[in-house]
């Protein structure tokens, strides 16, 4: 009993002498935890502390039962490993810009240190504590112990970053000592890096009363690029000014503009795909929400990751002014934009900002000034990539493209008769009229072949 009450002891002094690895106590789980402890040594009321190891186990259950990843461990040596390995603090961050190389000694011995007293938590005895539960307040008490959690299910997306998650973890569970293998801990941050940039190649802001976050988006559209059929100039001079951003070169701001349904929103989107294993992360953000462009650069800057801000259907009114917080973030403030940041936008508008001929119309000075600052928003975007709707071939190329992709056997002429009457009945030519058209008849496809 002694020997009991020594490990809730220890588990306690480790809970409130972590140092780097602090954040995880503000886990719920961790927390519930914590509480266990606090209300064993107080000696609680039997029925106090049977129903908040209750609840702390409902929590664990439920977090591990809808985990999208493979475990490893029981549930809860699973979660300590889960925290561990997204925990953002000043050794992960550290190691994911430089690894272990650039990290200072004193941080290591720090960190070390706290692995040796997480390593505390993750090995606690459930079963003694259960056995102390059932000594203490007779054995007519029930409680569920500890369990793992066997099953084969696939690597989530991104599936590499869960994948190197998963094989670290299986280390981890068999090292005796975690605190002389720091550098597997150092490794993984500066391989996969830490946090929700880690886990999610995709965000959008959310705003909130204080300001916003970052919300990651675990299923971003899984458009690639080679499902864009057509459009080859336009993909090509994307990926290219993109491709050079990823790898640290010159790169500039870019506009796709053009008719709508042609693509351009698709191909922004694509590119999460393309360059997401190689550190290209996407921030969607509203039109509404540009002013919070300072704030979500802000949090983006010290990272080593490189950030694409997707505006999407970026058009603006007459009498609507948040195109300056825009104008300022692409060219026109004292501070200048981080190099790890760019914005991409997409629009039906060449000048963005509705033009009206009254601009012309009052005395030539103001309407100038007037006009060149609409003028001056568009021309910030180093790159204007345009988006013609196709011409008839181009539209049925597209169709054709499509069908094939998608296994369609169906005799040329016929697609592209029918191809043309869905045109004319439905939606102008686009590339979206004939993703549109293809979906509706695999519909039919699918359907006919059940009857």
């Amino acid at each position: 009993m002694e020997s009991f009450r020594q490990s809730i002891l220890d588990a306690q002094m480790t809970v409130h002498s972590l140092v780097i690895y602090r954040n995880i106590l503000k886990d719920p789980i961790v927390k519930a935890f914590t509480k266990i402890l606090n209300l064993t040594l107080e000696e609680a009321p039997p029925q106090v502390l049977i129903s908040n190891y209750h609840e702390f186990l409902a929590i664990l259950i439920t977090q591990s039962e809808i985990s999208i990843e493979p475990s490893v461990g029981n549930i809860w040596q699973n979660h300590i490993m889960d925290l561990i390995l997204t925990d953002e603090n000043p050794f992960s961050l550290q190691c994911e810009k430089t690894g272990i190389i650039g990290v200072g000694q004193n941080l290591v011995n720090l960190t070390q240190r706290d692995l040796t007293l997480v390593k505390t938590l993750y090995d606690f005895d459930f079963s003694a504590f259960i056995s102390y539960i059932k000594q203490t307040y007779g054995a007519f008490v029930e409680l569920p112990m500890m369990y793992t959690i066997e099953r084969e299910v696939p690597f989530p997306y991104p599936e590499s970053y869960f994948k190197e998650k998963y094989d670290v973890k299986k280390l981890l569970r068999d090292l005796p000592e975690w605190h002389q293998n720091i550098h597997v801990l150092a490794e993984f941050y500066n391989k996969k890096g830490c946090g929700k940039f880690a886990k999610y190649w995709a965000f959008k802001w959310v705003s909130t009363e204080s300001g916003g976050n970052l919300v990651g988006i675990s299923r971003p559209d899984p458009i690639t690029l080679k499902d864009l059929i057509g459009y080859e100039e336009q993909k090509q001079q994307v990926l290219r000014n993109t491709k050079q951003f990823v790898q640290g070169f010159g790169a500039n701001n870019m506009l796709l503009y053009g008719d709508r349904g042609t693509g351009k929103s698709s191909t922004i989107k694509a590119l999460i795909h393309e360059f997401g294993a190689e550190g290209l992360r996407m921030v969607e953000v509203t039109k509404d929400q540009l002013m919070s462009l300072p704030d979500i650069i802000a949090k983006l800057s010290n990272r080593p990751y490189r950030f694409i801000i997707f505006v999407d259907d970026l058009s603006f009114e007459e009498h609507e002014t948040d195109y300056k917080f825009l104008k300022a973030v692409l060219e026109g403030s004292l501070e200048p934009a981080p190099e790890n940041v760019l914005i991409y936008a997409t629009s039906n508008r060449r000048h963005l900002i509705r033009e009206y001929h009254g601009d012309r119309a009052h005395d030539e000075v103001r309407a100038q000034d007037t006009l060149q600052e609409k003028l001056s928003l568009s021309d910030r975007f180093g790159i204007t990539v345009i988006y013609p709707s196709p011409d008839q071939e181009e539209y049925l190329n597209i169709v054709q493209g499509l069908a094939e992709s998608k296994g369609i056997d169906i005799e040329p002429e016929q697609l592209r008769q029918m191809a043309l009457k869905w045109e004319l009945w439905h939606n102008r030519r686009s590339g979206r009229t004939a993703k549109q058209f293809i979906e509706d008849l695999l519909g039919q496809i699918s359907q006919a072949s059940t009857s």
